[in-house]
């Protein structure tokens, strides 16, 4: 089982939304981070990211900077370069999340939010852990993955009846 230090920071644009509790957060991120993974060794080193929430505005900001998209997006993944094996934290590297956006979503797809923000949670955890969604078989190998790793949690298949993104 994987350790996990993790820091959670809200803008205060975003602060009176519904947000996920720490704790169930953490519970998904995990959830994500028992998947196998090439970046991930399993020792006992501490996996670390940050996870922030932050408004419409930022995260348009943030998808035009990063994928040329000048609209606000559900979650974006940073993930870290990974350091030399003497240090005993595994920075995996960030996340970032528009709950407006993923508020909108998870009523559009008529989902709860709080099985919305799961499936977000690990979807980008999985990104930070190598995985991507670019080609058509990796797409499948992850969302099949997810899939499995919500079924675990109780949380339906997210991809069921929904048209790719």
């Amino acid at each position: 089982m994987s350790r996990l230090y993790l820091r959670m920071a809200v803008d205060d644009v975003v602060a009176a939304m519904p947000l996920p509790p720490r704790g169930e957060a953490r519970r998904s991120i995990l959830q994500a981070l028992s998947a196998p993974s090439a970046r991930v060794s399993a020792d006992d080193r501490i996996r670390e990211l940050s996870l922030t929430f932050v408004g419409d505005a930022e995260m348009a900001a943030l998808n035009e900077g990063y994928r040329h998209k000048a609209v606000p997006t559900n979650c974006l993944s940073f993930p870290q370069d990974a350091l030399p094996v003497l240090f005993r934290r595994d920075l995996l590297g960030d996340i970032v999340i528009a709950p407006a956006v993923v508020g909108r979503e998870a009523a559009a797809q008529g989902k709860s939010l709080r099985d919305h923000y799961r499936h977000l949670l690990i979807h980008s955890t999985l990104h930070l852990l190598g995985y991507d969604h670019e080609l058509a078989a990796d797409a499948q190998e992850m969302e099949a993955l997810e899939t499995r790793l919500l079924a675990e949690m109780g949380v339906a298949d997210p991809y069921l009846n929904q048209m790719h993104e």
